[in-house]
């Protein structure tokens, strides 16, 4: 469920940084903002340009640039917090504190497509700094489709790792949390 406008998609990404309540760097906001479609990569940067010349995000200068919700941020959030549904804040948030998690631990993502014998090899891995967490290989016969699949484990490389375990221990529950 995509939100339909850009009132909905300001509200929703001042939800988030509200209840994240940390200085965030650009890139990692709209990963927390778009994992779940409910924002596509285009209209969170359009949205997010808007609130921040409009003063309801602010920037804190360093050696990379962070962001936060503003006081007046907050308090326009208060007034339209309800605007958006509840099922849609509660998986966002869930979403957003489990990348958060991940990305905290050190975890490195990669992954990449070799040409290989008519077809293409995937392979994706995660490590952090003293060993491999994750590692698979697939062969796919479509480069289309190898590219779709790499795009999908760079967006979403912790609920992959996560929903590969489930998987592993017999705990398919987690496949169908929403």
């Amino acid at each position: 469920m995509e939100l339909s406008d850009n009132f909905e998609r300001k509200v929703f990404i001042l939800f988030l940084l509200s209840n994240l309540n940390e200085p965030l760097e650009f890139s990692t906001i709209n990963d927390i903002v778009v994992q779940d479609g409910f924002v596509n990569y285009f209209d969170f940067a359009i949205c997010f340009s808007e609130l921040l010349e409009a003063g309801m995000i602010t920037e804190i200068n360093g050696a990379k640039p962070l962001y936060q919700i503003s006081e007046a941020g907050k308090a326009s959030l208060e007034s339209y917090e309800d605007t958006l549904y509840a099922s849609v804040r509660e998986k966002a948030l869930r979403s957003a504190l489990r990348l958060l998690a991940f990305n905290r631990s050190g975890n490195k993502i990669s992954s990449s497509i070799t040409e290989c014998n008519g077809g293409y090899i995937l392979k994706c891995t995660i490590a952090d700094k003293n060993k491999v967490l994750f590692n698979t290989e697939v062969f796919l016969t479509e480069k289309r489709y190898a590219e779709k699949l790499k795009m999908n484990f760079d967006e979403k490389a912790e609920i992959i790792f996560k929903g590969t375990l489930a998987l592993l221990s017999g705990d398919v529950n987690f496949i169908f949390e929403d």
